[in-house]
C-alpha cells in the first residue's frame, strides 16, 4: 500500500501542488488559527504533500519539517517553499508509520488530507503522539466517513474505486478512539463541505480511462440517502458533476 502511494503521488506532483483544494483550501488558515502560536515552536507535517500547511505555518513558528513518503512530492515542496520564499522549512523523505525523531521533539504536529492514506493509522498515531512535546498539539484535517456503514462503504469504495493508494476515510468515533490511546484529548474543531468538481478529481487523480465507467456507475447508481449526504449532482445527460466529501479539523493536547 505505501508503495501504491508513492506510485500514485510521484505521477503529478504539480498537479496537487497547484490545486486550489491544497493550495488555498480555508482549512490552512482554519489550521494556523486553531493554536497559539508563540513564534518558538517546532513543528512537524506528516504526509507533507507539495508543502502547503509548512509553507503556511512557516512565517508564524520557528521551524517546521515535512516528511512525506514520496521522493517526488519531497522534491516539489522544497523547490515551492523556495518559490514562496519560506525559509524556515525544510522537507524529508519519511513514513508516518516509522518517525525517524526522538521522543518529544516537536511542539506541534500536523496532517492535512494524507492520513487516509496510512495503512496502519494506529501506528502512525502513536508515532506521532511519541514525537509529541507534553503539552503540545496534534492538528488534524482529513475528509471522513459518517458513522453509518452503508454511507461509510459508499464513500469509501469510490475513493478507493479512483485512487489506489486511498487507505480508508475513517469515522470521528475511530479519530477519538486514537487519540484517547495515545494520551491526546480530542477537540473537533470545525466541520465543513468539501466541494469536488467531478472532471477535475478524475484527472487530478490520473485515472485509467477504463475505470472512469465505474466509477461514474457507483456515483449515479447511488441510494438517495448518498446522493443526499455527499450531494451527489447530475448533469442533464444524468453524468455526475459534482459532490462534496466531509472535512474536519481535529485538535489533540497531549496531556
Amino acid at each position: 500500500m505505501k508503495t501504491s502511494a508513492q506510485k500514485q503521488f510521484a505521477k503529478n506532483p504539480d498537479r496537487y501542488r497547484d490545486e486550489p483544494l491544497f493550495s488555498a483550501g480555508k482549512d490552512l488558515e482554519f489550521m494556523v488559527n486553531s493554536v497559539s502560536l508563540q513564534g518558538d515552536e517546532v513543528l512537524l507535517d506528516v504526509g507533507s504533500g507539495a508543502g502547503h500547511t509548512a509553507i503556511a505555518f512557516s512565517p508564524f513558528v520557528k521551524h517546521c519539517t515535512g516528511v512525506d513518503i514520496t521522493e517526488e512530492m519531497v522534491q516539489t515542496a522544497a523547490l515551492f517553499a523556495k518559490e514562496k520564499n519560506a525559509f524556515r522549512v525544510s522537507f524529508l523523505q519519511g513514513d508516518a508509520e516509522k518517525l525517524d525523531f526522538p521522543d518529544a521533539s516537536f511542539d506541534i504536529v500536523t496532517c492535512r488530507f494524507a492520513a487516509h492514506h496510512f495503512p496502519d493509522i494506529r501506528r502512525a498515531v502513536a508515532e506521532i503522539a511519541r514525537v509529541l512535546k507534553s503539552g503540545g498539539s496534534f492538528i488534524l484535517v482529513d475528509h471522513y466517513a459518517p458513522e453509518d456503514k452503508a454511507l461509510d462503504q459508499f464513500i469509501n469504495q469510490l475513493n478507493q474505486m479512483r485512487d489506489p493508494s486511498h487507505v480508508r476515510e475513517y469515522s470521528l468515533a475511530e479519530w477519538n478512539e486514537w487519540f484517547e490511546e495515545n494520551g491526546l484529548d480530542y477537540i473537533e474543531k470545525q466541520k465543513w463541505n468539501i466541494p469536488i468538481d467531478f472532471e477535475n478529481w478524475i484527472r487530478r487523480g490520473a485515472v485509467p480511462e477504463e475505470k472512469r465507467p465505474d466509477i461514474i456507475a457507483h456515483l449515479t447508481g447511488s441510494s438517495p440517502a448518498c446522493r443526499d449526504e455527499f450531494e451527489i449532482v447530475q448533469n442533464d445527460k444524468g453524468e455526475p458533476v459534482s459532490f462534496k466529501l466531509k472535512g474536519i479539523l481535529i485538535v489533540g493536547r497531549k496531556r
